[in-house]
């Protein structure tokens, strides 16, 4: 792949909100990939790079903004994988009557329907930032993921029953999740599915 030169010259720019102006040096291709991403979630350049760095200290925001486009990019991927499987994503999703999300093997929630929206995200979040939830929420989970992963390929059962936690500061909330295969063909790579019920109530 042939590097062009400009990509590599950073350029400072000065972005102000609210009073607070932030200078941030980036090279060209991350300013081009944070003004598509911006464009893609629907704000403004300076509402998503303020909403990224929050209060972080200066000597680290380039590091965060620069992650913050390889995670962007690295979902993207995972979207169109599912969107190209054989699996009705978006059915499955939109007619389950609880609260459902898919994962990624890198435990990275990626997609979620509305019943955890309602009873999981808005006990943490504003619903503002629930399309940034995988950013801004701690998902932990009492069995770890490649486990869950390995005990599904194995073919042991069709899925595999673990408590689940969801966390922003003080903030908790627990659950028990029923993990299952999104696509049977490709075991490693597949996103899974995940249904929520309460921890004394279970599915």
């Amino acid at each position: 792949m042939d590097v062009n030169p400009a990509w590599l010259k950073p350029r400072q720019r000065i972005l102000q909100r609210d009073g607070k102006r932030i200078s941030i040096r980036l090279e060209e291709e991350f300013w081009e990939q944070l003004e598509f991403c911006a464009k893609d979630e629907g704000v403004k350049l300076t509402d998503l790079i303020f909403g990224i760095i929050g209060d972080i200290e200066a000597k680290n925001r380039t590091s965060l903004l620069r992650i913050y486009c390889a995670r962007w990019m690295r979902r993207k991927v995972v979207q169109t994988f599912l969107t190209k499987s054989n699996a009705d994503i978006q059915g499955i999703l939109s007619s389950c009557p609880i609260p459902c999300v898919i994962v990624t093997g890198e435990k990275k929630l990626i997609a979620q329907n509305a019943a955890f929206s309602e009873k999981v995200l808005g006990s943490l979040l504003s619903p503002d930032m629930w399309s940034d939830a995988d950013t801004v929420i701690r998902f932990s989970l009492s069995k770890p993921i490649d486990r869950i992963v390995n005990e599904l390929s194995a073919g042991g059962g069709a899925y595999v029953e673990t408590n689940v936690s969801f966390s922003r500061g003080s903030a908790i909330v627990q659950m028990v999740g029923r993990f299952c295969m999104l696509n049977q063909r490709d075991t490693e790579s597949s996103p899974l599915i995940c249904f929520l019920g309460t921890l004394n109530k279970r599915l």
